[in-house]
């Protein structure tokens, strides 16, 4: 058994910061990671607010979301499922109380289908985030006189469990019709929302102590307990895997289960696969998740620690997508989240999602500084969309303010569709579309964009525009770059040229002052010239800012002063008159 001593832990920390540093540095922007965070409404922990009126609870979301686009993030775990209700129009469940004031409420509008238009609006993929198995707890008893719950339609389904004197009720996962309802209920969900993936929780027993005696002893079938349990949890997994791509192959499925597989040495935790009967490294080599976000919420200096976790689950992924969960909410991980991050990339998995929305709401993300796409999952088909064509700019009468216009190439094939459009920003008209010159992305089938220059840096923006899909499988070829000229930046630089170029002050024949003005400390050299013979007056090192060099010399022998600078290796010739 391993133990590390306290400075050795210190020695390793230490280590990491180093090596997090230089990756920071090295690696300032990575090509494709997952940026997620988990959208809680359950108990409206960040959504909805203590208001039933539709309007402010649609401000608030799209608030959300504008955040959650301004922080650069690209995907959402909305909580669409929770307490036996949900988020959406169904014919399995009620909706959520959370909406209307009362379980099943007449609404006047749909949240998720709001929610999906937000954030598809805002460049970002959303997850439906389903509670499976678990259908109470808290205290908001409430819920459970509602006639369309399941603890009053399907009482037979559900197990009570009361852990430190809390009650919650919970579905019997060894039920076949359980399984099938749970199947059915994403389902239509699927079919009828246009959602980017299905996130499951509570995938699991609640533990060890459960009474299922009446499905053991039906559909046991030779199996332990454990074994029947594990293989319960696998099955309603495997199905809703497998219906899912059935109807839609580009969606999504992941899950979130606890942090701890199996103890790793010297570790004490809940272990998943024998405590609550999650195989989720099964999962991933059947293949029968797209991607896990565990929930490793704990930090870089306790037991169990993140990074030897983090590492354990990489190592187990199979090929499949692993997103760290990091427990954003509590304390002694806030001030880490950025050494995780780093971490993240170190491992090469596919990115962080964080617990919750609340607690990473007023952090700014500076390993954020640029947008990027979900990671790729090349096991998903890999169709690329037509390329943009016709990119055309039009000057609009505001302050810098300039409209994109292009057009997309229809195509026959439907798995050619076309889902949004990357605006990039170039350096230069030839340069690639890198993902650190990403301006901008706008959902389909929207064709223009205006843009506001409101602090303009340089004199010419270079604008170019690629498709993307579903899967964010991007158009093999991109626009025509398109030149923004800003006209107030041309006449500064322009001013600035004359203004930065050296002045002569002849004092008489045997003496002259230079005056130089530097935007960089360098060497500059002034040479004496006539016809084509030049001479070395002088060298010196010109600092930044306004420079004096005195010149006594014969001026009279000399047509022309030449100055020469090291850095730039610049050449201006001042006449002597």
């Amino acid at each position: 058994m391993a133990f590390v001593t306290l400075s050795d832990r210190m020695k390793s920390k230490a280590l990491f910061a180093i090596l997090l540093l230089f990756s920071s540095l090295v690696f300032s922007q990575v090509e494709r990671e997952t940026r997620a965070v988990w959208l809680a409404t359950n108990h409206r922990l960040d959504w909805p607010p203590p208001s039933y009126n539709a309007e402010k609870q649609k401000k608030a979301l799209a608030d959300i979301f504008d955040d959650l686009k301004t922080k650069n993030f690209n995907t959402v775990y909305f909580q669409v499922r929770s307490n036996g209700t949900v988020m959406f129009n169904s014919s399995f469940e009620p909706l959520s109380q959370y909406i209307t004031g009362e379980v099943d409420g007449n609404a006047n509008y749909d949240p998720l289908k709001y929610a999906v238009e937000q954030a598809h609006k805002h460049g970002l993929e959303i997850h439906a985030w389903v509670n499976a198995c678990l259908v109470y707890n808290g205290t908001e008893q409430a819920v459970l006189k509602s006639k369309n719950h399941l603890s009053q339609k399907k009482s037979e389904w559900i197990v009570e469990d009361v852990r430190d004197g809390q009650k919650s009720l919970w579905l019997d996962p060894g039920l076949p019709e359980v399984r099938s309802y749970l199947t059915d209920l994403i389902l239509e969900m699927v079919e009828n929302y246009d959602i980017d993936g299905v996130h499951l929780d509570y995938i699991r027993y609640p533990g060890k102590n459960f009474e299922d005696d009446f499905s053991y002893k039906i559909h046991g079938g030779g199996l332990t307990r454990d074994e029947f349990r594990r293989n319960n949890i696998t099955a309603i997994v495997e199905e809703i895997y497998k219906q899912v791509k059935s109807v839609k192959p580009f969606v999504k499925v992941g899950a979130a289960p606890i942090g701890v597989y199996k103890k790793l040495p010297g570790m004490t935790a809940w272990e998943s696969y024998y405590d609550i009967y999650q195989d989720s490294y099964g999962w991933m080599k059947k293949g029968i998740v797209d991607y896990l976000t565990p929930q490793i919420y704990w930090s870089l200096d306790e037991n169990p620690r993140f990074d030897l976790l983090a590492k354990d689950w990489k190592a187990n992924s199979n090929g499949r997508g692993v997103v760290l969960g990091i427990g954003a909410y509590k304390e002694n991980v806030k001030p880490e989240l950025e050494e995780m991050i780093g971490l993240s990339r170190n491992l090469k998995v596919d990115g962080v999602s964080f617990f919750r929305y609340q607690h990473i709401k007023d952090v700014n993300f500076p390993s954020y500084r640029y947008k990027t796409f979900p990671a790729a999952m090349p096991w998903m088909q890999v169709i690329y969309p037509p390329a943009p064509v016709s990119l055309s700019l039009i000057r609009q009468a505001g302050k810098n303010l300039f409209t994109l216009n292009w057009e997309v190439e229809k195509n026959s094939n439907p798995n050619d569709s076309v889902n949004y459009f990357a605006i990039y920003n170039l350096p230069r008209s030839n340069s690639e579309t890198l993902t650190e010159y990403l301006f901008d992305v706008v959902p389909a089938p929207r064709t223009s964009v205006t843009l506001a220059i409101d602090k303009p840096k340089k004199v010419n923006y270079f604008f170019s525009v690629k498709s993307e899909n579903k899967l964010w499988n991007e158009s093999i070829e991109s626009s025509e770059a398109v030149k923004v000229e800003i006209p107030l930046m041309k006449e500064l630089a322009q001013l600035n040229e004359t203004l930065l170029q050296p002045l002569l002050i002849r004092e008489s024949d045997k003496s002259a002052a230079v005056v130089i003005q530097c935007g960089e400390k360098q060497s500059v050299e002034i040479f004496g010239g006539k016809g084509k013979v030049y001479s070395l007056l002088k060298k010196e090192t010109a600092s930044i800012g306004k420079n004096i060099f005195t010149i006594r010399k014969e001026l009279k022998n000399y047509d022309v002063l030449k100055i020469v600078f090291g850095t730039s290796k610049k050449e201006v010739e001042l006449k002597l008159l």
